[in-house]
């Protein structure tokens, strides 16, 4: 599904947006915000047309949930 120009601007806004807000906030969780898929925004990326936060690791992930924190 191709994306008209003016949809594909306001993603790109959002996630910049979002990762300035965030910046610690994982790759899925910006691409939930901007509403697409994480795939879209890696393909902009590659396009240099954003800079997307390096994947978390699973220790990352895990630690930071609420269970990676020790709080039941």
């Amino acid at each position: 599904m191709p994306y008209s120009k003016e949809d594909k601007e306001t993603m790109l806004r959002r996630a910049k947006d979002y990762m300035t807000l965030k910046p610690k906030a994982p790759r899925a969780r910006v691409a939930q915000y901007a509403g697409c898929a994480v795939s879209i925004l890696e393909r902009w990326e590659k396009d240099g047309l954003l800079k997307l936060p390096p994947k978390m690791t699973d220790k990352q992930r895990i630690k930071s949930t609420p269970w990676g924190k020790g709080i039941y």
